[in-house]
């Protein structure tokens, strides 16, 4: 199924005949919501009626009723452009069209090369000449990479941890109860980190051991300042070890 025809609110023959002239003296009189115009400008280049090179002129003779930025404006420009390129029943001749127009596009810096990276199908990014390599050889990139960031898990090598670290760690921990100044947390918070680093210790571990030393120093408020530094593991491990408090009862 080709485009459907559209009705031109816009885009209609007096101030297109004007554009193909190239009067750069003519102004639309009425102002005009972006999206519908550059929808039926993008249209109307398409079918070969307004050369591509008059496109600069005609948004300089209208008037958008609401303010709109030359960032939003190429969006806008991509946006259409996507959506039509993915009619892949489009007659031949508008395809080429359509393909010559997003060219010109980047070409006119009207929209960046990266936003039709972003929005385009591979296989019309290839018809363009928008990426270097083949259509099916991107998709294909593009799973690997999309597996690995869905999948790909944060491991620790447990044999490369020193217990020195650990050591440390609780003599750390254990010595903060004598420090009570205002900026105690943030110096142990540091540190902390550093041994992480340092050793290849395993954070959820490095938790694990702040959670004990807590319990043993319940009225140190340092404490409270370490947990924030391990949200993601926070309620997981504290819900463990109430379930292990109530096995033992």
């Amino acid at each position: 199924m080709s485009l459907p025809p559209i009705e031109c609110l816009y885009v209609t023959e007096d101030p297109l005949r004007e554009w193909k002239a190239g009067n750069p003296s003519f102004r639309v009189a009425e102002p005009v919501p972006p999206l519908r115009f550059v929808f039926e400008l993008c249209w109307t280049m398409v079918r070969g009626e307004l050369p591509f090179q008059k496109c600069k002129g005609t948004l300089d003779s209208v008037e958008f009723t609401e303010r709109v930025s030359d960032e939003e404006l190429g969006s806008t420009f991509a946006d259409i452009v996507a959506q039509m390129a993915q009619d892949l029943s489009m007659p031949g001749d508008y395809r080429g069209r359509l393909i010559k127009l997003a060219k010109w596009l980047v070409e006119s810096k009207l929209v960046p090369l990266r936003i039709f990276q972003e929005r385009c199908e591979e296989e019309f990014l290839w018809e363009a000449e928008m990426i270097k390599i083949k259509a099916q050889d991107l998709k294909g990139k593009e799973v690997r990479v999309n597996t690995r960031l869905l999948y790909q898990q944060t491991k620790f090598n447990l044999l490369r941890e020193e217990s020195e670290g650990y050591a440390k760690l609780v003599t750390l921990l254990c010595e903060g109860s004598a420090n009570t100044t205002e900026n105690a947390s943030a110096v142990m918070i540091g540190i902390i980190k550093s041994l992480i680093g340092h050793f290849d210790l395993d954070p959820n571990r490095v938790f694990d051991i702040v959670l004990e030393c807590f319990e043993l120093q319940p009225d140190n408020k340092v404490f409270m300042e370490l947990i924030p530094i391990f949200p993601r593991v926070c309620n997981i491990l504290v819900g463990i070890a109430f379930c292990f408090c109530s096995t033992l009862k």
